[in-house]
């Protein structure tokens, strides 16, 4: 009989308890830690109460005593839904105890993506930065970087929804595709993107435009046009409810459980692109 997966949940928001839903039916994983923000109402109470299910014996840690709860619950693979100042610490907590880190919050800087990298590199777990967990969107942006290889004639919007409750507009799936389309035709990204339009400017042909669209209660819409004089192809990807950003999960999940430690893609993961020979990691200071 093969040994079920131990995973933890850090921060239990939307996305963490759609995650937790789907983790607790799937009979290969195990949950056995859910650590949220130390003050939050949250913590103390059955994640089966806030999921709405009976009770399953799995309390709310906080994460201001993470050491203990890891050391008596030994997590191999830690799946990190909080912000970029916190998973850096309790990242850091987690990779000391031998987890392996996936990582599905957004919004990292350079700097902060490069010393979680080091941090797996120092205490040699796996890192999976996904900040599109969706089998859909890696299709979707696998398609795009095909496209933008023929279509560099063409202009090119990129446009973007999701719910009232989303922080960040445009959303960083809309960036990274803008950004790997320019790329593709050979446009800087750095100089080519810009967010939405106003007065009279027009399009030139060098330049993405990225319009963002807050309402609602929308999951996450992501449209790619391309415009010519004569024809125009759009491409289009709709998440319809969370679980599609848990199918993916559970992929990641099983992947790094079979695989050696390494910082891996989602698109490797998925199949969508080769491995890459592993880059040299420069060693920073994370304390």
């Amino acid at each position: 009989m093969s040994t079920k997966v131990r995973v933890a949940l850090f921060g239990f928001g939307r996305m963490s308890q759609a995650t937790a839903r789907n983790l607790l039916k799937d009979p290969s994983v195990k949950l056995v830690l859910v650590a949220s923000r130390s003050a939050g109402e949250k913590v103390g109470r059955d994640i089966g109460d806030i999921l709405e299910i009976p009770a399953t014996g799995l309390d709310i840690k906080g994460c201001d005593q993470l050491p203990q709860h890891l050391a008596a619950t030994r997590p191999s693979i830690v799946v990190d839904f909080t912000n970029p100042e916190a998973s850096l610490t309790n990242l850091k907590t987690a990779a000391k105890y031998g987890a392996h880190l996936i990582v599905g919050t957004t919004g990292y800087t350079k700097f902060q993506t490069e010393a979680l990298r080091s941090i797996a590199n120092m205490y040699e777990v796996s890192l999976v930065m996904a900040p599109n967990l969706s089998i859909g969107i890696n299709m979707l942006i696998d398609s795009a970087k095909k496209m933008a290889k023929v279509l560099s004639g063409f202009d090119i919007e990129v446009i973007e929804e999701h719910h009232r409750y989303k922080k960040d507009a445009p959303s960083g799936t809309a960036i990274r595709l803008a950004s790997l389309i320019a790329e593709g035709v050979g446009i800087n990204p750095e100089k080519g993107l810009i967010f939405g339009r106003q007065g009279n400017k027009s399009a030139k042909g060098r330049e993405i435009a990225i319009h963002a669209i807050r309402g609602g209660g929308t999951i996450g819409v992501h449209r790619i046009v391309f415009l010519s004089d004569n024809e125009r192809i759009e491409i289009k990807h709709e998440s319809l409810n969370r679980n599609a950003f848990t199918d993916c999960l559970k992929k990641a999940i099983k992947y790094v459980h079979f695989h050696p430690p390494g910082v891996y893609s989602v698109e490797e993961i998925l199949g969508l692109e080769t491995p890459a020979p592993a880059p040299k990691v420069i060693k920073m200071d994370v304390s």
